[in-house]
């Protein structure tokens, strides 16, 4: 399979060229913007034309006749339809949001897979290193079996410890595998990637004040804003149904024309052609009933809408509490599994001194390396655990509110 180096602003890039996900966004943002000026163009004035070829039999006698009109009509004034564009650029603001919500969602799908991807090659290196050590110690006490300086429990534990160590590669190439999938589906690719950026300890950088940004929340959370502006375009709607109401005033000016042959003759049409122009104003007495189920439905959606949003609100401070909590959970986890790192290191070192001179079991031996590789696991977890965090709780707040990322 062709591998090929990716940084993650390189994945990134990507995915906004080929990702179904950000094409699917964008296609639903444009045709927001067409609807809009579709609506917009019921401003302009609209021409008509027709014709009528009739022919009639009555008592023997058979006549024919041709009819045409010309007719332009321009609204003039039509609350209906300008309440329309209202709804309709609301829509547009409301779908520019939508796309920024899910262009900022891949991308924080791009960096969790990316993030998961690093993380699954640092714990395959891992375990690479602990199958060999595990190889050696097995040789080690397969010679000593021999010469019967070993038992054979001994030599049974260094089986148990490098078959252990063998599923642990397992596990992280299947780690691996499913984190190459997720990228190559979110980036729109069938190749593989290999990720040329590193995690590495972040900057201890402090973490802005919860209070402070739950005042931002607001202003800046995707989903409060998607909901804020769908509570806008239904208050526009319910306007706009008390507007239908009221009648409608267009200009009309056109010509119409009635000959009992086809001619084909600008002249005669210019001199026998009624001329018809003046001011049309349409009551809607007959659509009260279906005007007055308008109105219901755009009240009823005007107040889904309300507790939509209170909903979004609730969600989203609820999401930020329990991300703001989890990143420092996060960064408290990597700082401890620093630390047990080294400890991990510095007692398999006195381990395999004290096994050398004979001053400690085998089992303690291999106990201390199996702690080096949990302890490396827990670290390279961590820190992956720490960055997923910090991207997810800079989407909540709808950009980066940390120094560095």
């Amino acid at each position: 399979m062709q591998i090929d180096s990716v940084s993650i602003d390189q994945a990134i890039e990507i995915a906004l060229e080929n990702s179904p996900i950000y094409g699917e966004s964008k296609v639903s943002l444009d045709q927001s913007r067409i609807q809009f000026y579709q609506v917009l163009s019921e401003l302009l004035p609209t021409v008509y034309a027709t014709g009528t070829y009739t022919k009639t039999e009555h008592g023997g006698l058979t006549t024919s006749g041709y009819d045409g009109s010309l007719q332009l009509t321009m609204p003039l004034f039509d609350l209906d339809i300008i309440s329309s564009i209202f709804v309709a650029r609301r829509q547009v603001k409301g779908s520019s949001i939508q796309h920024q919500a899910d262009v900022s969602n891949l991308i924080l799908r791009i960096k969790t897979a990316y993030y998961d991807l690093i993380n699954a090659l640092e714990l395959t290196k891992a375990s690479e290193v602990t199958i060999e050590r595990a190889r050696e110690n097995l040789k080690l006490v397969e010679a000593k079996y021999e010469l019967g300086a070993a038992s054979r429990l001994e030599l049974l534990q260094g089986e148990v410890f490098y078959l252990n160590a063998e599923q642990d590669r397992s596990r992280a190439r299947t780690l691996e595998i499913s984190a190459q999938e997720e990228l190559k589906s979110l980036m729109g690719i069938s190749e593989g990637i290999y990720p040329t950026d590193q995690l590495i300890e972040p900057q201890l950088d402090e973490i802005p004040d919860l209070d402070t940004l739950m005042l931002q929340l607001h202003d800046v959370n995707y989903e409060i804003l998607i909901a804020s502006e769908y509570r806008s375009t239904a208050k526009a709607n319910y306007i706009a149904s008390y507007l239908a109401f009221l009648p409608r005033v267009s200009l009309f000016y056109g010509y119409n024309m009635s000959s009992d042959s086809l001619i084909f003759d600008f002249e005669y049409y210019r001199d026998n052609a009624v001329k018809s122009y003046g001011i049309s104003v349409n009551f809607p007495i007959f659509e009260i009933k279906q005007l007055v189920f308008k109105w219901l439905n755009a009240k009823k959606d005007l107040q889904r809408s309300d507790l939509a949003q209170r909903r979004a609100e609730l969600e989203a401070e609820k999401i930020l509490r329990t991300t703001y909590y989890s990143l420092q959970e996060s960064l408290d986890k990597l700082l401890l599994a620093n630390k047990s790192l080294d400890a991990a290191k510095e007692a398999a070192v006195i381990s395999r001194e004290q096994y050398a001179l004979g001053a400690t079991s085998f089992l303690d031996f291999l106990t201390a390396e199996q702690s080096v590789y949990d302890a490396l696991v827990s670290y390279t977890s961590a820190l992956s655990d720490y960055y997923k965090q910090q991207a997810s709780f800079s989407y909540v707040l709808g950009t980066s509110v940390l120094s560095k990322e």
